[in-house]
């Protein structure tokens, strides 16, 4: 059985441009505001993931950011 709760939306942004990045210690998650998106996005996540991410700097997290808009399924901040 398939129950739609929202219709599909989307967007399409030109460029992937940061315009903030929050770093929750105590979650373990890294997550940022990319222009154009209604809401952030979860960069890193959990322990194996956020001491990946290490000493993040913008470069690392612009590209990290287009890898997780690049992929199929996006994981939004709440």
């Amino acid at each position: 059985m398939k129950i739609v709760l929202q219709a599909e939306q989307s967007i399409t942004i030109d460029s992937v441009e940061v315009q903030a990045v929050r770093d929750i210690f105590h979650e373990k998650k890294i997550i940022a505001r990319v222009k154009g998106l209604p809401k952030g996005i979860v960069l890193w996540s959990g322990d194996a993931e956020y001491t990946a991410a290490g000493n993040w700097t913008n470069e690392t997290a612009l590209a990290r950011a287009t890898e997780v808009l690049a992929g199929s399924a996006v994981n939004w901040a709440f």
